[in-house]
């Protein structure tokens, strides 16, 4: 069944070749192509996302990329320009580059164009290059001149970031002056089975995807050590920032945990090292329950995941957990200025427990709603009950 799912990266490449040939006629460039890891196999849903990202940095990379033949001769290039796209596996992801040896990205006219946005001089001094460079992902931002037919169409490269995260994968960029532009797309092998790390944190367990996890450490407080207003702690050589996740996590309420036969494999604080843009980062977790493959669905619904989550797991025991997403959540991490949002406070665990749960019965038929009230007050439940969506949304307001 997997196999009848998957599909070829030429079934997308395949038409590459023709329009490279069209559109160096057309623009009087002469550009060339090379594909590696055209076989790479890819879940059908997958290779349908990456059509019109893979499109648009192709004409992207000859439009802005590729330079004018009088311009790549005067800098002692060859005369014909080079797109190559090559694809493989990294554990269950597919990393698909799409590299040309053009002129390169400008970082000065990137700073020109974020000073213009507004930005002091003295916040772009302190970013970075990657920092800079991921500023092209961001609605609205191009350094183009004027739109065109051929590459911009209207359409930024928001949108290519925005179709690879609906399908859990990711972009980056590398540059150098003068040597071109590399971009690197990392998708899921696969959409509906992916293995996943089962932790647990402030009572909440989530799914971590295997492949972006470098290793786990066992946290021991003599481990942990503070530097400028942040946990540390050492690894292969590294000082790594510890995320607590429960610093941005907030919820209203606290988490009731599940009840569960099974013990969990690792039962005291660990950290699990992850990488976001080349950087080590640890994220700390209270339990580990083990590894498993595990069915992926999407959340569909008009209320959006919070922030670094893409979807949920169904584990094997046939429990939905939330799927991380670690490059969201790290970058949300990074770039909250507010830290910790206000939320309200949680009734404590030992009222909670003391309470009789509750259940908000929602119908316009007060004869449903009495027997559905009868029936949960004899299992043990306290209820209440709503003849419409107002008045339940009111109720939920009222505590």
């Amino acid at each position: 069944m997997n196999q009848m799912r998957m599909r070829p990266l030429s079934a997308i490449t395949d038409r590459f070749p023709r329009l490279l040939r069209e559109l160096s006629l057309a623009h009087g460039k002469q550009v060339g192509l090379r594909l590696r890891g055209n076989n790479t196999l890819i879940e059908r849903s997958i290779i349908e996302a990456l059509q019109d990202p893979l499109m648009h940095l192709l004409r992207n990379s000859f439009d802005h990329g590729i330079e004018s033949p009088v311009q790549r001769l005067a800098a002692g290039k060859p005369a014909q320009g080079k797109i190559e796209i090559s694809a493989g596996y990294r554990g269950n992801q597919v990393v698909i580059t799409l590299g040309d040896d053009g002129g390169g990205i400008d970082l000065d006219k990137i700073r020109r164009k974020v000073m213009a946005m507004g930005l002091s001089p003295t916040e772009i001094e302190a970013s970075g290059e990657q920092e800079l460079l991921n500023l092209i992902f961001e609605p609205g931002f191009s350094t183009a001149d004027q739109v065109t037919a051929l590459s911009g169409r209207g359409v930024g490269m928001d949108v290519v970031r925005s179709n690879l995260q609906a399908v859990g994968g990711n972009i980056a960029i590398q540059t150098q002056p003068g040597q071109g532009t590399t971009f690197v797309i990392t998708v899921p092998l696969s959409l509906s089975v992916t293995r996943v790390l089962v932790v647990e944190c402030q009572g909440m367990v989530m799914a971590i995807p295997t492949s972006i996890v470098e290793e786990m450490l066992l946290l021991q407080p003599e481990q942990v050590f503070r530097a400028a207003e942040q946990e540390l702690i050492e690894w292969q050589g590294y000082t790594l920032p510890l995320l607590h996740l429960q610093d941005w996590l907030q919820f209203t309420r606290p988490q009731i945990p599940i009840a569960s036969e099974r013990r969990p494999i690792i039962d005291q604080a660990s950290a699990l090292v992850v990488t976001y843009e080349g950087e080590p980062y640890g994220i700390a977790c209270d339990r580990y329950w083990g590894e498993q493959e595990a069915t992926t669905r999407t959340v569909e619904g008009t209320i959006k995941l919070p922030q670094g989550f893409s979807g949920c797991i169904v584990l094997g025991d046939g429990r939905v957990v939330p799927l991380v997403e670690i490059d969201r959540l790290v970058a949300w991490i990074l770039n909250d200025t507010q830290r910790q949002v206000q939320a309200p406070q949680p009734l404590p665990i030992a009222r909670l427990a003391a309470e009789k749960p509750m259940i908000l019965i929602v119908d316009d038929s007060i004869n449903v709603r009495r027997f559905l009230a009868i029936t949960l007050e004899k299992a043990g439940y306290t209820v209440e009950q709503a003849r419409d969506g107002q008045e339940a949304i009111d109720k939920l307001r009222g505590g």
